[in-house]
């Protein structure tokens, strides 16, 4: 079979130093996405598992298709294998935990793992708008939010979640700024809360999703972040019905939610991920170079 020399990347992993995160992995649509920070011991979803993921400790899932979630089982498979100690973590929208655990069983009995031996990992059920602490990783939290992506029927979508990673510290309130030693020693002995908890949005991952939830005022959030990951799997002029209909966004959209939140946002940083596997290098680059408005243009990062 003749080779696609169209193809922007065949499973090469991807870096790129983004703000305060290195984001490694690999992001191409119908062929996999896994996203990693190595230094925050995260990684969104699993559609690949290298060996870069082994040591990984924390993985979100952003929703059940193969391309994003085939290789989670992989993951924790291989590092039992290695002789990894800690448990790794895995969360799960809620609506796909039951799903998920049969899955995993399956899968298990399939590969030959004595019934009696079958053990699940550890899943955490995610539920949009809560903020749950890394297991690990005491000073990182993360929130879940509901996007919509696969449309099923008329009304509904396949469970589909973005997710925040935040830098979670506790801070001095303000009205004791200034106060030395001995009088926070005595609030403290008196039972006074002297600190409050802080949570600072460092990336925001949108997983796949309609383009219009960048315009969503219920997800204006994603805009805080530092860093904004989104999709953008098509690029082309005519291409942006057959985005909705793939539950995908086109660049257009992006370009819209930039003239929305453009003056106001505090994303300093977007990263393109999940292009259509038919463009090359060099159109996705020269679409962005030519569709997206020069003020933003320093902001756009093409995850290929």
């Amino acid at each position: 079979m003749q080779e696609n020399r169209s193809l922007h990347n065949a499973l090469r992993q991807v870096r790129h130093h983004v703000g305060k995160v290195n984001i490694h992995g690999f992001s191409v649509s119908g062929l996999a996405t896994y996203l990693q920070l190595p230094e925050y011991d995260f990684c969104v979803d699993m559609g690949e598992c290298p060996v870069s993921a082994i040591g990984i400790n924390h993985v979100f899932l952003t929703h059940a298709h193969g391309d994003h979630s085939r290789c989670l089982m992989r993951h924790h498979s291989l590092r039992r294998m290695m002789g990894v100690e800690k448990p790794s973590v895995y969360y799960i929208s809620e609506d796909l935990v039951p799903g998920a655990e049969k899955w995993i069983h399956s899968e298990a009995i399939f590969e030959g793992v004595p019934e009696q031996r079958f053990k699940l990992p550890e899943i955490v059920a995610m539920r949009a708008g809560e903020k749950v602490p890394l297991k690990y990783r005491k000073d990182l939290s993360i929130e879940a939010f509901r996007t919509r992506h696969t449309q099923v029927g008329r009304q509904n979508f396949l469970p589909s979640m973005g997710v925040t990673l935040y830098n979670h510290k506790n801070k001095l309130k303000d009205e004791f700024l200034g106060y030395d030693t001995t009088q926070i020693i005595e609030l403290r002995k008196q039972g006074i809360e002297i600190t409050r908890e802080v949570f600072d949005p460092l990336i925001t991952f949108m997983g796949d999703c309609l383009g219009d939830n960048l315009t969503d005022p219920d997800l204006a959030a994603i805009w805080n972040s530092e860093v904004l990951v989104t999709e953008c799997t098509f690029v082309d002029d005519g291409e942006e019905s057959m985005a909705d209909k793939k539950g995908h966004t086109h660049i257009a959209q992006l370009v819209k939610a930039l003239e929305i939140y453009g003056p106001t946002m505090q994303c300093k940083h977007i990263v393109l991920n999940h292009f259509s596997m038919k463009y090359s290098s060099d159109h996705i680059l020269g679409t962005i170079l030519k569709k997206i408005p020069e003020a933003y243009r320093d902001k756009i990062i093409a995850f290929i």
